[in-house]
């Protein structure tokens, strides 16, 4: 069943053809939500879809990909020198502990975010992550990989509803200084990355 389930998503990003947003960033891009994505505030430089570099804030109740996940983005849009914001709340939790006997994880996660520019874009992403967590000398590394789609209401001339869909990657490394590095990035129709750090202890 869970297996049918990463089949049908992962089918449908591969078939979705929506053409690249351009005159606003989009919230859910890269998600950041492994099984070690900490709590309270992480910052990041971030290259989102639709914009050039800029910066992201988000904020976590809970560690981990469990309950619910705020952030905030500002970046300059690719097709002007315009400001553009973005933010949203994401949900997300587990879909299977430990997998087939192994250490890997299945998690979901949606959501509801705008992004506002030239034109305005509220999305509604769905999409699933396999993810783990292991030693490797003094760090902690937690990669995690998988895939999203996002139905996008776009306002302006001729307003559109169109889905489309990343490969979603990323990597949270927790140092023994309690700083835990952020890395995640999204390819696809939503292609962004975002590399920043968990501020505070």
């Amino acid at each position: 069943m869970l297996r049918r389930s990463c089949f049908a998503v992962t089918a449908a990003i591969l078939l979705s053809s929506a053409p690249p947003l351009a005159a606003q960033i989009a919230w859910d891009s890269p998600p950041l939500l492994g099984t070690a994505a900490p709590s309270g505030l992480s910052l990041f430089l971030v290259d989102p879809v639709g914009g050039d570099l800029g910066g992201l804030a988000t904020f976590r109740h809970q560690a981990g990909p469990v309950g619910l996940g705020y952030r905030f983005a500002l970046a300059e849009e690719n097709v002007s020198d315009d400001i553009a914001v973005s933010g949203g709340v994401d949900v997300s939790g587990y879909l299977a502990r430990g997998m087939d006997g192994s250490e890997v994880d299945a998690l979901w996660w949606s959501g509801l975010g705008a992004g506002v520019g030239s034109e305005l874009l509220v999305s509604v992403p769905l999409g699933i992550l396999f993810a783990w967590s292991g030693d490797s000398g003094d760090a902690v590394l937690s990669p995690y990989g998988g895939a999203h789609v996002a139905l996008d209401f776009i306002t302006g001339p001729g307003d559109t509803a169109d889905l489309s869909g990343a490969i979603d990657l990323g990597i949270d490394v927790a140092l023994p200084s309690n700083w835990v590095v952020r890395f995640g990035a999204s390819l696809g129709d939503r292609e962004a990355i975002a590399i920043g750090v968990k501020v505070g202890s």
